[in-house]
């Protein structure tokens, strides 16, 4: 069984991934992460190098790379979902986790995470503010329509996520 973590940066997919992929006995994957040994390269400076077709082309490749392992937890960037074709392919090989988190709690995030700079440039060259709630409200249709469950990870730890997934999944 393959299960993805879909939603919008800093939601916790890289952190709750791991978690959940340790308490099943699963592989874990993380997209971006997998982009960036490949490339060699940090996603900004990879963005900045080649642009977002580019990084959103790694994207679907690391992916779909990833469909002949089994019992695997997918931790996916947060743009996954803004391709029909890696919907198709999330809901076609495995269970869908859509890790959502109100405005507030995802801007706290994305101001106190030392790699925001490294990991998560800007996508619109707006300020963080209303890039953010531009983005959230664009792809949470995505997001609602790819996920399997949706879990609101704004006021639970880690482990209480892993635990309500945990359940779901039974």
């Amino acid at each position: 069984m393959k299960i993805f973590l879909i939603g919008y940066r800093c939601t916790g997919k890289t952190t709750i991934g791991k978690f959940l992929a340790h308490r099943l006995n699963f592989d874990f994957f993380d997209t971006d992460l997998l982009i960036e040994q490949v490339s060699g390269l940090n996603i900004s400076q990879i963005v900045e190098k080649f642009g977002w077709k580019k990084f959103r082309r790694l994207e679907k490749e690391n992916l779909f790379d990833i469909k002949d392992n089994e019992d695997a937890v997918i931790a996916t960037g947060g743009g996954i979902i803004i391709d029909p074709e890696n919907q198709d392919f999330i809901k076609k090989n495995g269970f869908c986790v859509w890790l959502d988190a109100d405005l507030k709690t995802i801007l706290h995030r994305l101001n106190n995470d030392n790699k925001t700079c490294s990991s998560r440039p800007s996508l619109t060259n707006k300020d963080l503010l209303k890039e953010t709630q531009e983005l959230i409200n664009l792809r949470r249709p995505l997001y609602k329509q790819t996920a399997d469950i949706r879990v609101d990870v704004s006021f639970h730890t880690p482990e209480e996520i892993v635990n309500i997934i945990d359940r779901r999944l039974s």
